[in-house]
Order: structure tokens, then C-alpha cells, then sequence
């Protein structure tokens, strides 16, 4: 019998990270990634509503994580004289709009640009995902002097944060080796007991309801057959596993963000740091935003 394999929901390469963006972006649905937050998004898109309002005509600003192109789309709508050049490392399907240029599949730790040719860079949700030195060091090279800075970054106490730390703790839960000891020995009662616990610790998940529902017809299968149904839920559930760690690895917390911000400050004059929030006052995302010292020595370093 082929085993079922061991989860560990702490492992994951930026290769299998690569892999799970490419996929979350393959999905028609997935416009943005606070796509099923529209409270949120209405908050995001009149912070970049303000930043491109500020920005010179027809500059060229560069987007780092760009993802589907949210970010340029609204920076467009308002200032459809800006040009807006959007890198994400992972693989994004092509979409066409004036004045946007997306390439995909590159890395912000290897620009693929030469002398300094933007005035502007934006991220949101993206740069903190990166190396941020290597990424630092990259726009040292191309970004002009006197270019503008505006990044939003996760911030640790978001509901964004809270909600995918729920659900991570969710999957990894039934992903362990309880569940997965049960199920693939065809116990029914352990395995009953394990979803039951599993159930009243997240009642709201639709997964673990349509889990617990679907999967103990399965358990009187053959052993090998027990084995690769939970080998393929694994392989399903892997992409969403690595990008809810990754968010909760790459979210900046206060305690961390002098020490976060210690690379940008090395190439731009930073402003205070503000937080943006929901109208309740929860955070969203720390805004990072400044201007490209004309002389920022060690920024490659």
C-alpha cells in the first residue's frame, strides 16, 4: 500500500509558493486579493485613488506583486496618463489594458530594467512577501531620484490576518496526523471523533462541513484506495496551505516594524508610518510611503 504522505504544514519552497500564486491567479475570481472584502477594498482603492492624484503626468510607475493588475487598474481609472509596469514572480494570465504592461513570472529580486527609469513604485500586499534587501538593493537601480514610494503592507492585527490564521489553523488541524491516521486506517469512530472536534472549533468553515459530510462514506475503501483519496485532499488543499503560512510568516507586527522598515530606509526618506483601516478601526495594512533620496549610500549593500 502506497502511504499517505506526511503533511508538514511548515515546510514549502518559494517554488511551491510560485506554484500556489500562479494557481490563486488562474481563478477568474480571484480580480484582486481582497476580492471577497469589498469594506476593504474601498479603503485600498482610495488610498491609490490619492497616491496616483499626487503622481506627475505620465510618469512611469513601477508595481511590485502585482498580481491581476488591481492596483494599476485603480491608479488608471482616475490618472489614465500614467504608465504602470506590474512584475509578479508568479506565472498571471496575460490581460490587456492601455498604459498597463504586466510581466509575470519575475522575480523584484532581478528587475529586468536598466539605468533608473521610474519615477514612481507601489506595492500592495506584495513587497513583504520578497526579499526585501536583494528587492531594495533592485530598485536602487531603477527608480530615479525624487521617485515616489507607496506600499501596503499586511498588517499582523488585520482581520485579512485573523481570517487566514482561522483557516490555517483549520486545515492544518485536519491535515495532521490524527485525522489522516484515522482516515487512512478506516476508523470510523476515531475519524468521527476527530471532524466532530474539528467542527466545533471552526462551525463556520464551509471545508471542514463538506469534509466531515463527504468523507466517511469513503472509509469502508480498500487501504490503498483510502491512501490516495487522502493523497489527492492533500495536493488540493497544499496551494491554499503554503499562501495562508506565507501571509502569516511575511505580516509585519508592531513590535517588528523598525526593524522591517531598516532596508527602505536606506534608499528612500521615509514619512511617518500610518496604518490604514476599516471603518470600525481594525487595521488593514501599514502605509509605507516616501521619495527616493538623491543620494542613498549603502542601498545596494
Amino acid at each position: 500500500m502506497k502511504p499517505a504522505r506526511n503533511h508538514n504544514p511548515g515546510q514549502g519552497s518559494r517554488g511551491n509558493a510560485k506554484d500556489a500564486w500562479t494557481m490563486f491567479w488562474m481563478d477568474q475570481g480571484q480580480s484582486r486579493c481582497v476580492a471577497g472584502a469589498p469594506e476593504i477594498w474601498e479603503v485600498l482603492a482610495d488610498h491609490w485613488t490619492s497616491v496616483a492624484t499626487g503622481m506627475s503626468r505620465g510618469m512611469r510607475v513601477l508595481d511590485l506583486g502585482c498580481g491581476a493588475g488591481a492596483v494599476a487598474r485603480q491608479m488608471l481609472a482616475v490618472r489614465g496618463d500614467l504608465q504602470l509596469t506590474g512584475i509578479d514572480y508568479a506565472r498571471i494570465p496575460l490581460a490587456i489594458y492601455p498604459n498597463f504592461e504586466l510581466l509575470s513570472d519575475t522575480p523584484m529580486e532581478a528587475l529586468p530594467f536598466g539605468a533608473p527609469c521610474f519615477g514612481g513604485v507601489v506595492s500592495q500586499f506584495g513587497f513583504e512577501y520578497g526579499d526585501s534587501k536583494a528587492t531594495v538593493s533592485e530598485l536602487a537601480q531603477v527608480l530615479a531620484p525624487g521617485a515616489r514610494l507607496s506600499f501596503l503592507v499586511h498588517h499582523a492585527a488585520s482581520s485579512i490576518v485573523a481570517a487566514n490564521r482561522v483557516r490555517l489553523a483549520a486545515l492544518s488541524t485536519f491535515l495532521g496526523p490524527g485525522v489522516r491516521s484515522a482516515f487512512c486506517a478506516g476508523d470510523g469512530v476515531l475519524f468521527h471523533a476527530h471532524m466532530l472536534a474539528l467542527r466545533e472549533r471552526h462551525p463556520h468553515d464551509a471545508l471542514v462541513a463538506e469534509l466531515a459530510r463527504s468523507l466517511p462514506s469513503r472509509l469502508g475503501r480498500m487501504p490503498r484506495e483510502r491512501a490516495a483519496i487522502w493523497n489527492s485532499i492533500e495536493d488540493a488543499l497544499a496551494p491554499e496551505l503554503c499562501l495562508g503560512a506565507s501571509l502569516d510568516e511575511r505580516c509585519v507586527a508592531p513590535a517588528r516594524l523598525d526593524e522591517w522598515l531598516h532596508p527602505l530606509q536606506r534608499l528612500c526618506e521615509l514619512e511617518p508610518v500610518g496604518v490604514l483601516r476599516e471603518p470600525d478601526g481594525t487595521p488593514i495594512a501599514w502605509r509605507i510611503e516616501g521619495v527616493r533620496a538623491a543620494q542613498a549610500p549603502g542601498a545596494a549593500s
